[in-house]
């Protein structure tokens, strides 16, 4: 039920674009531009803008700014956000920031932390582990289009629908979808 749910409310925002009835970041089409503004983005200027996001995703550790004690590991999620100019280009990349639990389940957040909105483009993922010989300059853009990419994956599953080849790719998307478990990676 909440799949057909999800599929309706993605078909209300199609009739209605000016309604508030989806969220920006759970429709497709608001992602696939958030895609293409990053892979028209100059790639110098993208390895100086994201550094501190595969930073923070191989060592989020290191921007909690406290004790690591009393932290949930496999709770950690690192953000980066960026804003699309009317003309579908990045215009604003925020800095990275982190959520995370404490084992007596308080929520905890480093770093700013903006609104998924219009033209707002929101990356987030788990803290992921590369390896010594990963090449940051060579291989990051690619994982962070994928990330979209299986973001827009996993729209269509949580949605229970079969995702269009081009968004059947392996990675890390959305983190908690609707689902008999299909889309999971």
């Amino acid at each position: 039920m909440s799949q057909v749910e999800e599929r309706a409310r993605y078909e209300a925002q199609q009739e209605f674009p000016e309604a508030d009835i989806l969220d920006p970041m759970w429709d497709p089409e608001h992602i696939d531009r958030g895609i293409e503004a990053l892979v028209n983005h100059p790639l110098e200027q993208f390895h100086e803008e994201f550094r501190d996001f595969y930073e923070a995703l191989d060592d989020p550790v290191a921007y909690l700014g406290e004790s690591y004690d009393g932290v949930e590991d496999d709770s950690f999620t690192i953000t980066k956000s960026y804003t699309l100019s009317p003309d579908d280009r990045i215009e604003v990349v925020d800095d990275v920031s982190i959520s995370y639990r404490r084992t007596d389940g308080t929520a905890q957040r480093v770093g700013p932390f903006r609104e998924p909105g219009e033209g707002v483009v929101v990356c987030g993922m788990p803290w992921l582990e590369f390896n010594d010989d990963y090449n940051f300059e060579e291989e990051f853009h690619d994982l962070v289009v994928t990330h979209l990419l299986a973001q827009i994956r996993d729209i269509y599953f949580h949605m229970g629908e079969e995702p269009p080849d081009e968004y059947k790719v392996q990675g890390i998307g959305k983190r908690d979808i609707h689902g008999d478990g299909i889309g999971e990676t």
